[in-house]
């Protein structure tokens, strides 16, 4: 029977038989409240009929959110759900009784019970629960939700654009609409995320096999064989664009379900004041196609009395003027080439790096190299199992011995660094070569595996296994959604941005760090972090795009023969100044040393820092 059950011990039986998914949510009566992500979350294992996962509300106070989550989650919007209207139970616990996996993630989360596994973040969550129901039940409905070959919201925030839309923009469209939309407002902003969803539509549906669907649809709809048959051999080009029907083109997806879950509040107090069809047709004609879909009519109970909600009613609709205001006209798939103009090479012309670079020296920021923290650097590969190496992790043998070298300057730093007993963090771990060495060679140490790709995680706990291994956690999670207490952190090649963000995270923990940088030309401003890092670089007279130069030039290291290599090699040092200047201005002593040998990557540089006492 269907309800609300309070869970006084988190490790009951009942609980942990199932992989469970953990939401923030209050109890009242027949109804709990809700934050926006887990209001999105619920109607979608509504619409799924969700028979393969615990469901569990974590109650907490509302003061007990700390800065970063209060970011996150929407404290001051809680949206009311009769619990009668979904078709399974729902289980309660305080925050203070959660699994320490959970403790350690921003909800919605995931914990599995076959293995030390969490699994963080609302499309992660999602697309965790619908390949959970499909494994528990083959040939499940739910199976074409996670999209073509099951790549469905499958990238990170951070990096995607369209993911960034569907976890993080459109929920939050929820809360600043609420605020705008009060009963002392004169004025009624039309949302921007909707607009820019109805320009997203405008734009021909980016298909992976495009070809094949078309040719589908052509048999589909043409009687005419001999036409059927002229149409199909024509190239891809000749023939015309479908329509852009769902999120995600032709098919519905998880992404349609989590954006029908967020905009279905927003129209349906829109309409009272705006003709939905003369600002966002397009929007309207989705809203209506997903309207109409068996799941979702069955799971629209669970967001039913949302728009009765004292801040969408206390209006006098007489006195409201309505602004539309304007958006881009762009697609948010960031591979859409309409969206993304080719201006990279901009950021690659030698006088403006040479005009950067003088006003860095002018200024006195004219960086150098530490000394390497250890002397030791070898380790002797072939007398561990074959799985301790990387050898064991699909490595090709042209990047063996190069990964032997960096994973031996990673160590060798962070063994300079941890003590027994700390937890270390291996973020951006992908198949695990930097935290299965040190899981093996620090059994004393915790050692928390931080990755998004889920695959790439498997092929990590399947060496792990083979070695026999139990100091390891697995956070499948977004660098955002990890909010665990740790010793260390670490990052072999963290991409771009991902450096920069594993930084952050150390710093607030007052954590050491031992860091290797990658691809300075992808660092950019977004809903996190801002560049430059430093008050020191911020201080000079660089704008953000001479930033932005700076980290394309860093990125044009190759070989000594090619005369950029220097330059680069200088920017590099230069970007990584400003990031072991923002950790100094936090307490740190600082250490940006080379790697041993400096040919083991193009990519050569560590950053090491430890908080003072």
């Amino acid at each position: 029977m269907n309800g609300i059950e309070t869970m006084k011990d988190p490790e009951s039986p009942r609980i942990m038989e199932e992989d469970c998914i953990f939401l923030i949510g209050k109890k009242r009566d027949n109804y709990v409240d809700v934050t926006a992500d887990s209001l999105v979350a619920l109607f979608t294992l509504e619409c799924c009929r969700n028979p393969a996962l615990n469901v569990v509300l974590v109650e907490r106070e509302d003061n007990s959110a700390t800065e970063s989550s209060a970011n996150k989650y929407d404290n001051d919007l809680w949206f009311p759900v009769n619990v009668k209207t979904l078709s399974f139970p729902l289980f309660c616990i305080d925050e203070d009784k959660c699994p320490d996996m959970i403790k350690s993630c921003l909800l919605p989360a995931v914990l599995t019970t076959s293995k030390p596994w969490c699994v963080a973040g609302l499309c992660a969550s999602l697309r965790f629960m619908l390949r959970k129901t499909v494994e528990v039940f083959p040939g499940h409905f739910c199976q074409k939700f996670l999209g073509f070959r099951g790549g469905c919201l499958q990238a990170c925030a951070e990096v995607s654009v369209w993911t960034k839309f569907c976890e993080i923009e459109s929920i939050r469209a929820l809360k600043d609409f609420s605020n705008i939309y009060s009963k002392n407002s004169k004025t009624l902003v039309f949302p921007k995320d909707i607009l820019r969803f109805e320009h997203h539509l405008q734009h021909p549906p980016i298909l992976h096999n495009a070809l094949k669907r078309k040719q589908y649809l052509i048999k589909k709809n043409v009687a005419d064989k001999v036409q059927q048959q002229e149409l199909c051999a024509k190239k891809l080009s000749e023939l015309p664009e479908l329509d852009h029907e769902f999120a995600e083109g032709l098919d519905m997806t998880l992404a349609d379900i989590m954006l029908f879950g967020s905009f279905h509040i927003l129209l349906s107090v829109l309409k009272k004041h705006v003709i939905l069809n003369d600002v966002c047709p397009l929007v309207v004609r989705w809203y209506g196609l997903i309207s109409c879909n068996e799941y979702v009519k069955n799971a629209l109970p669970v967001l039913g009395k949302l728009i009765t909600m004292n801040s969408f009613c206390d209006i006098d609709m007489n006195t409201l003027e309505v602004i539309i205001p304007v958006v881009p006209n762009e697609s948010l798939y960031k591979s859409d080439p309409e969206r993304y103009k080719p201006r990279w090479r901009s950021f690659t012309h030698q006088h403006d790096i040479e005009r950067i670079l003088k006003v860095l020296d002018e200024a006195g920021v004219n960086p150098g190299y530490d000394s390497h923290p250890s002397d030791d650097l070898n380790i002797s590969w072939s007398s561990y199992p074959l799985a301790f190496s990387p050898q064991a992790g699909q490595m090709p043998a042209k990047r063996l011995e190069r990964k032997c070298q960096q994973l031996e300057n990673i160590i060798s730093a962070v063994r300079q660094v941890a003590r027994d007993g700390d937890i270390i963090v291996d973020f951006c771990a992908g198949g695990g070569h930097v935290g299965i060495v040190l899981a093996y060679c620090l059994p004393n140490c915790k050692i928390l595996f931080v990755e998004n790709s889920e695959a790439s995680l498997i092929r990590a706990y399947e060496r792990i296994e083979c070695l026999g291994i139990h100091n390891v956690h697995f956070f499948q999670s977004n660098l955002d959604y990890f909010q665990g207490y740790f010793n260390v952190g670490v990052c072999l090649h963290a991409c771009g941005v991902a450096t920069d963000l594993v930084l952050q995270k150390c710093i607030n923990q007052k954590a050491a760090f031992v860091c290797c940088p990658c691809c300075y030309g992808g660092v950019q401003t977004n809903h996190i972090l801002e560049y430059p890092r430093s008050q020191l670089f911020c201080s000079l007279s660089l704008s953000v795009e001479d930033y932005l130069i700076l980290g394309h030039a860093a990125d044009q290291t190759h070989d000594e023969s090619n005369p950029k290599t220097k330059q680069g090699q200088k920017c590099m040092q230069l970007i990584d100044t400003d990031r072991l200047a923002l950790a100094q201005s936090f307490g740190y002593s600082t250490k940006l040393i080379l790697m041993e040998p400096k040919t083991c990557s193009p990519k050569n540089h560590l950053l090491i820092g430890i908080q003072n006492n």
